[in-house]
């Protein structure tokens, strides 16, 4: 494995392609760098400025260059004697019409071959969180009608710009009656009939049945602790290891998976020994990373921390108290403030994740023959997500680590 010993990251997309990026190497290289770092280059969402809404993981983004130009950058590179690291995002893809994935998964709900690529709760309906109102309120206002999809000339439900296939056990050999449909009543029952619902993007918070990232419903979780889904999802970027264009890999968001390890395990193996790869890992004070990830370390968020501490002056901090506590009338807890704040997280922006762990909670209550009341439960997990010090722990099927059952206990 070689090590980088200085990169340089390049963002592509606004203006910056393969063949743009290409002619900066010389340049470069007179830094002194060893390996270019790039942004996200699969194909993403069409209005994309960073490319971590991924629609496509095994195609370059032809926006910026596609294989092509991929190709010949790769080939600057080396004759430069620099490397290359690409940034890749394993947790989630693009909750986008333009992802086709999962478009098909609206299409075809728990039949579709992604069904289970994605993280899906499917006791009920997949929810689209797209609508500027309530459904009612849409359908009233005329706002939904049934339309050919202009890409695929099938039956779909328009909402604007917006063309939402229909299942096709809903119309089969009846296209031409269903795209006449025209009244509230029919159109409230067709969509009643398809394996998602449409649903207003206020009620993303507390009523989504798929994971998200953090806050952000337009990217819908990505299920890669399956063999399967990790194969389809990981081709393109073993192809470009494996074949010398790439040299690392640095993982989005890795506490996002359901089993870090297993997934890096995996990677390693498929990867090879000599790819150096490293996590995106928000490390908690005195937190660190697991000993047995196959990984060379993180992306270095302590080190900013740290290196902002340094040149920040921690003696005038009761100066900028004074001066914060003079623009109200009552003096600050930030304690309180800080409590207040994860309070409301938790029970609004979150609280449909909450939601599900209560359920989840009080599932292993009952079965381990103690049960309590939801509402008892959901104090006690809110309590417990405001106090805990660190982002997550590792349990398994197989048990908990030591050092997370210790602060689980603590």
């Amino acid at each position: 494995m070689k090590f980088p010993t200085a990169t340089y990251r390049l963002q592509f997309r606004n203006g910056m392609t393969f063949d743009r990026a290409s002619a900066l190497v010389p340049y470069l290289k007179t830094l002194g760098i060893s390996h270019l770092y790039a942004s996200p280059i699969f194909t993403a969402t069409s209005e994309s400025t960073h490319g971590y809404d991924v629609t496509d993981a095994n195609e370059i983004d032809p926006a910026i260059g596609g294989r092509a130009g991929f190709d010949r950058m790769v080939e600057t590179l080396k004759d430069a004697g620099l490397g290359l690291i690409l940034d890749i995002v394993p947790n989630h893809m693009a909750a986008s019409l333009e992802t086709p994935w999962w478009k098909d998964v609206i299409e075809h709900g728990a039949k579709s071959r992604y069904a289970r690529h994605f993280d899906i709760d499917w006791s009920r309906r997949l929810t689209l969180p797209v609508l500027g109102d309530d459904f009612e309120a849409v359908l009233e206002a005329g706002d939904l009608a049934v339309k050919p999809d202009p890409k695929t000339g099938k039956p779909s439900l328009a909402y604007f710009e917006s063309f939402f296939p229909l299942n096709p056990a809903t119309y089969d050999g009846r296209e031409d009656e269903i795209l006449k449909i025209s009244d509230k009543a029919s159109l409230s029952q067709l969509h009643e009939q398809q394996p998602y619902r449409l649903m207003s993007w206020r009620d993303a918070a507390r009523d989504l049945s798929y994971r998200r990232f953090f806050e952000v419903t337009g990217l819908a979780g990505v299920r890669v602790e399956d063999e399967a889904v990790f194969e389809d999802s990981h081709r393109l970027i073993l192809e470009l290891v494996r074949s010398g264009a790439v040299q690392g890999l640095r993982l989005d968001h890795i506490d996002g998976l359901a089993d870090p390890k297993g997934y890096l395990d995996r990677l390693r193996q498929a990867a090879g020994p000599d790819c150096y790869i490293v996590v995106e890992k928000i490390l908690g004070e005195g937190e660190q990373l697991p000993a047995d990830w196959p990984v060379s370390g993180t992306t270095g968020y302590e080190f900013v921390a740290a290196l902002s501490r340094a040149l920040v002056d921690g003696a005038k901090l009761k100066v900028l108290q004074s001066a914060y506590a003079g623009l109200g009338e009552k003096r600050v807890d930030a304690k309180k403030q800080l409590r207040a704040a994860k309070l409301l997280m938790a029970s609004r922006n979150f609280e449909g994740e909450v939601t599900v762990l209560v359920k989840l909670a009080a599932k292993i209550a009952e079965q381990a023959g103690c049960p309590t009341t939801e509402s008892e439960l959901k104090d006690a997990l809110s309590e417990m997500l405001i106090a805990f010090p660190v982002y997550r722990t590792y349990g398994t099927p197989e048990g908990m680590r030591a050092d997370d059952k210790a602060l689980l206990d603590q």
